[in-house]
């Protein structure tokens, strides 16, 4: 039954999540990577980030990681952290 289901956690309360995004303000070459990727179509952004998930599982990358890449797939995640990296004035 889809009520019972468990429902992914809101990017906003994966802790690995916000520090990435802390990370990628402070770190023009992973914020670059990030924005490339988010700037994508949504099949071409979802079909690398898949592909992304995938290798990090297979080397054993934490899990803690990939659950905070796999937040870029949802559509509203990823819209607002390309806003939030494209933003001039970063803190650091």
């Amino acid at each position: 039954m889809e009520l019972f289901k468990k429902q992914p956690r809101p990017a906003a309360d994966n802790e690995t999540f916000v520090r990435l995004i802390q990370v990628a303000r402070e770190n023009p070459a992973i914020r670059n990577r990030l924005k490339t990727i988010l700037s994508l179509e949504t099949f071409h952004r979802k079909s690398a980030l898949n592909t992304f998930i995938e290798e990090m599982r297979l080397k054993g990358a934490p899990q803690e990681f990939v659950s905070a890449i796999a937040c870029f797939l949802d559509n509203v995640v990823a819209n607002k952290a390309l806003r939030i990296l494209k933003e001039e004035n970063t803190e650091t």
